[in-house]
């Protein structure tokens, strides 16, 4: 797993980690959540998200800005990601 870009919100409580991993010669994305917010630490990771970066990137940002728990990461990746690409 390879570190792409991180980003803190909520004073530091609350860490988002874009990483990459290699998946048959092509890289994948996904991203992690940890959260300290309510005293115990709290992770979620959603892996082989896209393998485009700009892509990954973005959805990093949203996740921080809107302050996506480890708890709901799963479903608002799913949500974002069908809202996307839905024609």
């Amino acid at each position: 797993m390879k570190i792409i870009n991180t980003a803190e919100t909520a004073r530091g409580k609350l860490l988002y980690t874009l990483y990459a991993e290699d998946n048959g010669g092509s890289e994948r994305y996904g991203i992690s959540v940890l959260s300290k917010i309510f005293g115990e630490v709290e992770s979620a990771s959603v892996s082989d998200i896209t393998s485009d970066p700009a892509f990954a990137q973005e959805l990093l940002f949203i996740l921080a800005d809107n302050l996506v728990l480890p708890s709901t990461l799963s479903e608002v990746v799913e949500e974002y990601i069908s809202s996307r690409y839905t024609v």
